[in-house]
């Protein structure tokens, strides 16, 4: 067969997948089994915006561990939350952030102007836009609600400075609500006094149990997969593997690389073994929606970090060796390397982020001082390592 041929087949070729986008961790399904009281609940916060009463904004928090279904949550209800509302002449809008990719409230509020109301703000300080923003929202009498993901990237104080927009430009009506999006550590470091006393009402998303991954696992597959591609050992199966976790994002993972799997062998079904090696190939922790928004120098720090643990076999390394590591990462991918104080920025981010984990303690007994500990979490170093070398690779 020739090359040309092997595109073809790959192409055009049998597939278990009818539509493989439906599990993609982007993917927001016309369902969401086993979250029907968290839907009600997180549309009954916002029902006072139809009101006449609804001279106030409306902050609730999302708050939950990573692949229990938080993002899915806030999009699926709000999305339908503005469908219903404009359909009975309510000017609502929805938007959704995920401050990987908008790391400042400057960034978001630009961008809620050029793209939404074709404004342009370059020039103007964050004050002023938010002045601009709320004058147009009350000369259109329109409610905004604006769900910031992943929101401890940005500074508490920002965001508080979003939740009181209506009252420092003197609009009668707040006219600007807000969705915080979480997980619970990093909620705790952002949530202050101030910011907490604006947050009318927290959803603590628990973890998913056996029985109800399973659910999901079925309505994903009975829309992802030929019927005869899978059985119900096959979802059972990863039902298990990710009972601990309590990670639907895990299951759903697997199930697609167990699927791709069974392509690139010509398979028709999915059998224990492909389970078993997307398993060993799938990790949790690192979640495609937080690298693809990395910048060079965070990808280059992260990969300093992961192979001085690779080469030295210790559980964690120092700001000082990593930096080291860092300057040899960017002369081998030719790319000019920062100064320490980027790259202890770079690893805070990465912190954030769950990518490494940062702790600090004494240097050692009988001396005074602290020192930062770097570590790669359960990931194993040598698949981070690999992992973002052909992030680099496909960048540069």
């Amino acid at each position: 067969m020739k090359s040309s041929d092997f595109v073809v087949e790959s192409m055009f070729g049998k597939s278990i997948f009818k539509n493989e986008s439906t599990l993609f961790p982007e993917y927001v399904p016309p369902e969401l089994p086993t979250r029907e009281e968290e839907i009600k609940r997180l549309a009954r916060n916002f029902r006072s915006l139809l009101g006449e009463e609804g001279s106030f904004s409306v902050n609730v928090a999302i708050v939950g561990r990573a692949g229990v279904g938080k993002t899915a949550l806030c999009k699926y209800t709000m999305k339908r939350f503005e469908q219903a509302a404009q359909a009975r002449k309510y000017n609502v809008k929805f938007l959704y952030y995920n401050c990987h990719s908008f790391r400042s409230k400057t960034a978001i509020l630009r961008n809620i102007l050029s793209e939404h109301f074709h404004i342009q703000s370059r020039g103007f300080s964050d004050e002023e836009i938010l002045e601009m923003l709320v004058k147009r929202l009350t000369r259109e009498n329109m409610r905004l609600i604006v769900a910031l993901d992943e929101a401890n990237m940005l500074k508490s104080e920002d965001i508080l400075s979003i939740f009181h927009a209506g009252e420092y430009f003197g609009s009668e009506k707040s006219m600007i609500s807000t969705i915080i999006i979480s997980r619970p550590v990093e909620w705790r470091s952002l949530l202050n006094v101030p910011l907490s006393g604006h947050i009318h009402d927290q959803l603590d998303i628990r973890g998913y149990t056996r029985d109800e991954l399973l659910k999901i696992l079925e309505y994903r597959a009975e829309m992802a997969l030929i019927p005869t591609s899978y059985s119900d050992e096959t979802l059972n199966m990863i039902a298990d593997i990710c009972a601990n976790s309590q990670n639907a994002r895990h299951g759903l993972e697997i199930l697609y690389r167990a699927g791709k799997i069974a392509d690139l062998k010509n398979d028709t079904f999915i059998k224990p073994d492909y389970i078993r090696a997307a398993k060993a190939d799938v990790y949790p922790e690192l979640r495609k929606d937080v690298f693809k928004d990395l910048k060079i120098h965070e990808i280059l720090a992260a990969l300093a970090i992961a192979r001085n643990l690779l080469q030295t076999s210790r559980t964690a390394t120092t700001i000082e060796e990593g930096y080291e590591s860092y300057l040899l990462a960017c002369e081998e991918f030719n790319v000019k390397p920062r100064g320490k104080s980027t790259f202890r920025a770079a690893i805070e981010t990465l912190n954030k982020l769950g990518i490494i984990g940062k702790t600090v303690g004494p240097i050692e007994e009988g001396k005074r001082g602290r020192r930062a500990r770097i570590t790669a979490f359960d990931v194993p170093a040598a698949v981070l390592v690999d992992r973002l070398e052909n992030m680099l690779k496909k960048q540069l």
